[in-house]
């Protein structure tokens, strides 16, 4: 017996959301269905058909029609953060599903995951400052909701971003912290940091690097962390099952990864075993491959 997704067309299924301003709650499953059903040669099809929801004004048409140059950019991740939803009723419904999709909850429980590393970072420096180094800062919006939710700070931060655009828009909403922040407006990769740092942190940026460049920066990273500190690096699950709807709506394509083969990064940049593990946020969407020295 063949599934509904099976039986409706891409074409009338579009049509049919369009009718409505965009899909509700009990629509979601079939939006999952008819995307994971899509072969390749039917992709362009299929956006062509869904081409009025791929307008900038929806979050998954600002993705897909990369403003700033990529489709994970400081802004989008910062949609996501907000919660953001277009008050337009024709894009509302669009934006709902979108915060409702695996991937987006798991980029703000990655976030959750960034400010209990701060706090645990700071109450444990009994009195002394501990530097913290995060890698594709983006947003800021982690150190900020750290800062804004602490009365006595330890912490110091230098924050790298290729994007200027993505510096201004940090520097301006952390306006009342710049005294613990150091921006550099610099590739990760060519990147080398004149101190030691009690904690390293990457969200959504090693996603995006091939495994031999994934694997350098853990080797080149790694140096520069302190006795004791520890590096966390995101990277999403290839068990994400947003993953087909990032790619095929949002255009929005990254390096999906297993925790071992995470771990198996973490040996060939010659980390001990011992040393490394696998967390995830509480999905198992997003993992992230800790590393202590």
């Amino acid at each position: 017996m063949k599934t509904l997704a099976e039986e409706t067309s891409l074409k009338a299924f579009a049509q049919m959301l369009f009718d409505k301003n965009g899909p509700d709650p009990e629509d979601f499953e079939l939006m999952h269905q008819m995307v994971d059903q899509i072969k390749p040669e039917q992709i362009d099809d299929y956006r062509e058909a869904m081409k009025p929801m791929l307008h900038p004004a929806t979050n998954i048409g600002f993705a897909f029609n990369k403003p700033f140059g990529y489709s994970g950019d400081f802004f989008i991740i910062e949609k996501m953060y907000q919660n953001y939803v277009s008050p337009d009723p024709k894009w509302k419904k669009w934006d709902l599903f979108f915060h409702r999709l695996p991937a987006t909850i798991a980029v703000v429980n990655r976030k959750k995951i960034a400010v209990e590393l701060l706090h645990c970072l700071n109450e444990n420096a009994g009195g002394q400052a501990r530097n913290v180094l995060i890698l594709g800062s983006g947003p800021v919006t982690e150190v900020y909701e750290y800062l804004c939710s602490t009365s006595e700070n330890r912490l110091y931060f230098d924050l790298i971003d290729m994007d200027s655009r993505a510096i201004a828009y940090a520097t301006d909403k952390n306006r009342d912290f710049l005294e613990y922040l150091s921006f550099h407006n610099r590739n990760v990769i060519r990147y080398v940091p004149d101190k030691q740092y009690d904690l390293i942190w990457s969200a959504g940026l090693f996603d995006y690097f091939k495994d031999k460049h994934f694997v350098y920066l853990l080797k080149h990273y790694y140096a520069f962390l302190a006795g004791g500190g520890q590096m966390v690096i995101g990277n999403f699950s290839n068990n994400s099952p947003s993953r087909k709807i990032m790619e095929v709506l949002a255009d929005w394509f990254l390096y999906h990864r297993s925790a071992e083969e995470l771990l198996a990064f973490a040996r060939q940049a010659g980390i001990p075993e011992s040393f490394s593990d696998v967390i995830s946020e509480p999905l198992g969407v997003n993992l992230f491959l800790r590393i202590e020295k």
